[in-house]
């Protein structure tokens, strides 16, 4: 005995009884029998049947196309048209509401058995697709990363809410579009555009992890780096039918390496603030000229021995992916060098006019009661004179103001052999 409970909607009285005794004889349930549309929905409500047999024509103001549509609408259950109407413009009709099968009458029990097994089938094997796409959609809404599908042609079929808030596209509007339209991406250092994914992972048929430091633009303009890997959509027999593509804002991580970053410089400056202190005695003005040179050479090695491989390193870092020429050089070298004073307490500024540029240090922390030590006007002139030939720019340091001599600030100038 069939589990299978049956609602059937048929006008034509004496048919739906006929109806009704070969459903039961061939071991279904039948729950009732309803000539109207508007009560096979009231039926359905109260009833909950596996299925519904359908006359596609019924008396009254609903037939049976609009009733199968509602049910299969609010209550996701199968729809099986009776009808005596084969001809095409009934059946086009009827297809529009995804019927799961069709019995033309008159018919044989086994026709009614047939249609019944493959319509119950047919709407498990739906339903167990619902419910594994549904189990698929909601996974990829819910990671914490950006997620856009593309069919094999790089149209968009896909977006979660994370790729959705990142690009500045709903999912609605990005449909269907070229993924270059939605995912507009430049290379981080050198401005230009980066290639499709798709491309390159449909003729190549690989996994993609990107390491190159990319910008993407979205709707709105704005800039975000990003971090990025693309992968083949791939059938049951291999064949790729689209790609996903995952990917990540990084501003914040950007923002939580330049803060650390920002911490180890500020912890190194101070560092070499306590070596330079450290390196010297207090001095007082009145140390003989000649001692005070000695002292200041003796202070350039260490200093050069000591922090000469901090500017290489920033140099490395700066100076990354640009051309070595000597204005990003001391483009590099200004910024490490300011820096680097500032540590100090010095509060300095660089100016340029034509082929020269002037350091100026507008204050001095080692002021005495009596006015500023000559001996530590010699380091901060060692320290800048010793720097510079570190960039091995073509050109010369000088100093043409210094506090000790009754200026106001202290001043370099460097000038360039172009």
């Amino acid at each position: 005995m069939s589990d299978t409970k049956i609602l059937v909607v048929e006008d034509e009285s004496i048919v739906a009884m006929d109806i009704k005794h070969r459903a039961e004889s061939l071991g279904y349930t039948v729950t009732g029998i309803t000539p109207s549309g508007e009560e096979a929905i009231q039926k359905v409500s109260e009833e909950l049947p596996d299925l519904v047999l359908m006359d596609i024509v019924l008396k009254g103001e609903m037939d049976g196309v609009e009733a199968a549509q509602r049910i299969r609408d609010s209550y996701d259950i199968p729809v099986v048209y009776l009808t005596a109407y084969s001809d095409e413009r009934t059946l086009k009709r009827a297809k529009v509401t995804e019927p799961f099968g069709y019995i033309i009458k008159p018919f044989e029990d086994r026709e009614l058995h047939s249609a019944v097994e493959v319509a119950l089938y047919k709407h498990k094997m739906e339903s167990k697709l619902k419910e594994s796409e549904k189990w698929l959609s909601t996974t990829l809404e819910s990671i914490g990363d950006a997620v856009i599908a593309t069919d094999n042609e790089g149209k968009i079929k896909f977006m979660n809410p994370v790729a959705q808030m990142i690009t500045g596209w709903e999912q609605e509007e990005a449909f269907g579009k070229s993924l270059k339209e939605v995912f507009n991406t430049v290379d981080e250092l050198t401005g230009l555009p980066i290639e499709d994914p798709v491309t390159s992972v449909v003729q190549n048929n690989i996994i993609m992890e990107s390491n190159q430091p990319k910008i993407l633009t979205t709707k709105n303009g704005d800039k975000i780096p990003i971090d990025d890997s693309s992968a083949p959509i791939r059938d049951k027999n291999g064949d790729i039918l689209g790609v996903a593509l995952i990917f990540k804002d990084i501003t914040g991580r950007r923002k939580a390496e330049k803060e650390r970053e920002q911490l180890l410089k500020e912890k190194a400056r101070g560092e070499l603030s306590s070596f330079v202190l450290s390196a010297l005695p207090l001095f007082a003005s009145n140390i003989p000229p000649q001692i005070r040179n000695n002292i200041a050479r003796n202070f350039s090695d260490r200093f050069e021995k000591n922090v000469k491989h901090t500017f290489q390193d920033e140099l490395k870092t700066c100076s990354e992916g640009t051309p070595k020429d000597e204005d990003i050089i001391f483009k590099c070298y200004s910024s490490w060098l300011s820096e680097f004073l500032d540590g100090l307490g010095l509060n300095s500024k660089i100016t340029s006019k034509g082929n020269k540029d002037y350091l100026t240090l507008e204050n001095c922390p080692w002021i005495l009661e009596d006015g500023t030590s000559p001996m530590f006007c010699l380091i901060c002139r060692a320290i800048v004179l010793r720097s510079f030939t570190w960039t091995n720019i073509r050109g010369n340091v000088a100093q043409t103001a210094c506090m000790a001599d009754g200026a106001g600030k202290c001043k370099f100038e460097f000038i360039f052999s172009h």
